[in-house]
């Protein structure tokens, strides 16, 4: 597979934080790149160093298809092809489903007018919020405002879609239908960068995981193989996060 984000030595400081330290990772087209690590590791962080919202690397490179795109500006890697949501749910409260989609047609994508309501249209669909369009944003459930936000970011038809932490609140139905819906996106032309605590849908929908600790990279593989590393899980998450990734892979 071609290599679709290359991340290289990436650092980022806050006066004596080293938030970010030294990171490097590739993640090829059309895969599922998952991120773990505990609160204050740095995996929001990186995040932002590659969307350039709010701040840039210190050091290090970001390429995106070959592209160095380290000191782009967000708007121009949002052209490219590179979308994201947040940890924090999202959205115009004020305004309807629909309308805070087709912001997200509008801004940046080269779209002309006559293809946002067919872009907003398939994103609704998509992300089963057709049903709602004409709800304000502010009226929904968590869960939809959390669908509302991936729409708003995939109505842009990006080639990388960048998902922080889409599970944290959700139920065990909502966390079921997530993962589904998130093994549903990536089957198109879309290839996935996913931020998550809740190891099971993490696990569930990456090919390759990437741990972070203390803004480093503690370790890289494949769920089963983390799953059955004793010494990054005790590392990681002590007794008690071995258990949950025993059960992860059974």
């Amino acid at each position: 597979m071609a290599t679709l984000l290359s991340v290289s030595k990436a650092t980022k400081k806050f006066g004596e934080l080293v938030a970010v330290d030294n990171v490097s990772f590739e993640v090829d087209e059309g895969e599922i790149y998952g991120i773990a690590g505990p609160n204050g590791a740095g995996k929001t962080t990186l995040f932002n160093l590659i969307t350039g919202i709010p701040y840039q690397a210190d050091a290090g490179r970001v390429a995106y298809r070959g592209e160095d795109i380290t000191e782009l500006s967000p708007h121009k890697i949002y052209e490219l092809g590179v979308a994201r949501t947040f940890q924090k749910e999202t959205a115009f409260d004020t305004l309807t489903v629909q309308e805070n989609v087709r912001i997200g047609a509008v801004f940046g994508t080269g779209m002309s007018p006559d293809q946002y309501d067919s872009a907003v249209e398939g994103a609704l669909e998509s992300l089963e919020l057709t049903a709602d369009r004409d709800r304000l944003a502010g009226e929904l459930s968590l869960y939809a405002k959390k669908r509302l936000m991936i729409a708003s970011a995939v109505v842009s038809k990006p080639s990388l879609l960048m998902l922080d932490e889409p599970a944290g609140g959700l139920n065990v139905s909502e966390l079921s239908e997530l993962e589904a819906l998130i093994l549903r996106l990536s089957q198109g032309e879309t290839t996935i960068i996913i931020i998550e605590h809740v190891l099971p849908l993490l696990f569930g929908v990456s090919n390759r995981v990437m741990v972070m600790d203390f803004g480093r990279r503690l370790a890289e593989g494949s769920p089963e193989a983390l799953a059955r590393d004793d010494d990054v899980i005790e590392a990681y998450l002590g007794e008690r996060g071995k258990d949950a990734f025993h059960a992860i892979s059974g």
